[in-house]
């Protein structure tokens, strides 16, 4: 038996709930931060502050 945690950390290591650490997939952070995806395309919440992620 296991417990799944789902929380991972902003960049400025505030824990958030939230299942993946891929944000781009539940908010609007590509539309706002163009240029900020990995070379994967993908956004990280550990590549965001809080106040981004809440913006």
């Amino acid at each position: 038996d296991y417990i799944e945690q789902d929380i991972v950390l902003t960049k400025d290591n505030i824990p958030i709930i939230m299942h993946d650490p891929e944000i781009d997939t539940t908010t609007n952070v590509a539309t706002l931060f163009p240029n900020r995806a990995r070379e994967n395309g993908r956004y990280y919440s550990v590549d965001f502050t809080l106040a981004e992620i809440k913006s």
